[in-house]
């Protein structure tokens, strides 16, 4: 039997708000095709590490402030559920971070 992420309203919230403040600034007269959760899946790798005010604003956009273990546990387990749906159908979210 497969649990499914049953979302935080917080986090429902800040996904849908942030996805709509994207699109919102493209021009109606330019074509865009993005993720809004795999934007915010990077966030939150860069939210791990971030510190002060960026670490704050970061935090605002993904989660409405959420703890910091709180969003780890959401957005892995979002992810996880995405990757590993039972349904027959296959995605792959590719992010990652690059430190010289």
């Amino acid at each position: 039997m497969t649990t499914h992420l049953i979302p935080n309203g917080a986090f429902l919230d800040a996904e849908l708000d942030f996805g709509l403040s994207m699109l919102r600034q493209v021009p109606a007269t330019q074509q865009l095709v993005v993720s809004p959760i795999s934007v915010i899946f990077a966030l939150a790798m860069v939210q791990i590490g971030a510190r002060g005010k960026t670490r704050m604003q970061i935090n605002q956009a993904i989660s409405r402030g959420a703890a910091d273990e709180a969003i780890i546990k959401y957005y892995s387990k979002l992810y996880k559920e995405i990757v590993t749906s039972s349904n027959g159908t296959q995605a792959r979210i590719a992010n990652g971070l690059f430190i010289e």
